[in-house]
C-alpha cells in the first residue's frame, strides 16, 4: 500500500481523532497475542488505494458519531472519556444496526490484510503463491470418449 501524504487525506482533524478513537474501539489491540489495534493501522491509506467509493459513507458515518455525541453527551466523540465512547457506541448500534457499518467493514478488511495481524495469528504474510502456483499437467486423453461421442445439445 502506498504512503499517504497530508493532502490525501479525505478526513478534517476532527474527524480523524473520532476515527482513531473507533476503530480503537472495533479492534482494540491485544498485546497477548501480539495483535495490533485497528486505530494503528492505515485505514485511510486503504481506503484511498482501495475503497475509495466508500469514503463518502463513510465521511458520512463521522459526522453521525459527532452528531450523536454532542447530542449526547455535550462533547465530540473523541473528546469523551473510553467508557462514554464505548456506551455512546453501543447506544447507536442498539438504535441503528447499521451505525458505522462502512467503516467497520473496511476495518475488517484493512486489518487482516496487515502483515502484522497476518503473523500473529499464524499465518505467512504475503502473497499466497509469491513464485507462482504449479499445476500438474492433466492427462487430457481422459476427454477423448466426451469429443467421440459428438453433439448431444441442440443447436
Amino acid at each position: 500500500m502506498a504512503d499517504v501524504i497530508a493532502s490525501d487525506n479525505f478526513l478534517t482533524e476532527l474527524q480523524s481523532r473520532s476515527l482513531r478513537v473507533l476503530l480503537d474501539l472495533i479492534i482494540p489491540a491485544d498485546a497477548d497475542r501480539g495483535m495490533p489495534s485497528a486505530a494503528e493501522l492505515d485505514l485511510v491509506g486503504y481506503v484511498t488505494e482501495f475503497a475509495s467509493d466508500q469514503i463518502p459513507g463513510i465521511k458520512t458515518e463521522l459526522e453521525s458519531l459527532d452528531q450523536a455525541a454532542q447530542r449526547e453527551k455535550g462533547a465530540l466523540f473523541g473528546e469523551l472519556d473510553k467508557d462514554d465512547q464505548q456506551t455512546l457506541c453501543d447506544h447507536l448500534r442498539e438504535i441503528d444496526p447499521r451505525f458505522a457499518i462502512t467503516i467497520a467493514a473496511q476495518t475488517l478488511n484493512c486489518y487482516y490484510q496487515d502483515d502484522r495481524v497476518v503473523t500473529a495469528l499464524g499465518w505467512k504474510a504475503g502473497a499466497p503463491f509469491p513464485e507462482g502456483n504449479e499445476v500438474p499437467q492433466a492427462d487430457l486423453s481422459l476427454l477423448d470418449p466426451v469429443r467421440e461421442r459428438g453433439h448431444i445439445y441442440r443447436e
